[in-house]
């Protein structure tokens, strides 16, 4: 351990380093340079990912606003799909909804335009608006229109439960060197391609991603 790198174990953990160290064949310095390129994939990853989550909830919003026929926007109204009580299985699927729609308007202010609410919203709330128990009070009768033709709520749900997760872990700070991130990224294009297609091909282009992959320190499956 030399003086100039003996903070890694203090500012990562022992058990978290000890992971890049393993990875790293137990070379120190390669393990290191592992360290530094992750945290660097993990600012790409959460630009990229940020990006999604911007389109996917202002598509969410340009759908439901063009078929929401109710006196409000379809995000405060009473009767609206988000706001209104639905049971499933003895409990209110939109009681969570219900409270992170009113923090969500504090935070913005009480005379903030819309948009701004629509900001103050977390993926959480968005990630779960194709889920299941949601198939019929939202996705069947409006939401599917933010989608191509045909497109299956499960199969949509399903990608964005995956990047949903990768972005969860991004914005913890947890080690992504080991994840698939090829694959993460190629669903996040593909995502994006479905809702606001200059987007993808824009990530795609810019290839950040891909760049940042060929310079890993360790060889990568």
């Amino acid at each position: 351990m030399t003086s100039g790198d003996f903070w890694y174990e203090d500012y990562l953990g022992h058990e978290r380093f000890e992971k890049f160290f393993v990875a790293a064949e137990k070379n120190r310095t390669t393990a290191i340079a592992l360290v530094e390129w992750d945290r660097e994939m993990r600012g790409e990853l959460q630009k990229v990912l940020g990006e999604w989550e911007i389109a996917m909830r202002n598509a969410y919003d340009l759908t439901m606003r063009s078929w929401w026929e109710g006196e409000k926007h379809w995000l405060l109204d009473p009767k609206s799909p988000v706001q209104q009580p639905i049971w499933h299985r003895y409990e209110d699927i939109n009681e969570g909804s219900r409270l992170t729609i009113s923090k969500a308007v504090k935070r913005a202010g009480p005379k903030a335009p819309i948009g701004k609410v629509i900001a103050n919203l977390s993926l959480d709330f968005w990630r779960y608006l194709t889920s299941k128990r949601r198939e019929k009070s939202l996705w069947v009768p409006a939401l599917h229109r933010a989608y191509p033709k045909g497109m299956n709520r499960g199969y949509i749900d399903h990608r964005i439960d995956l990047l949903y997760r990768l972005r969860n872990q991004v914005a913890h700070n947890e080690p992504v060197f080991h994840r698939p991130i090829r694959q993460h990224t190629a669903t996040l294009i593909h995502t994006c391609e479905l809702i606001v297609p200059p987007l993808a091909d824009a990530i795609f282009e810019r290839a950040s991603i891909s760049t940042l992959w060929a310079k890993c320190p360790i060889n990568l499956p």
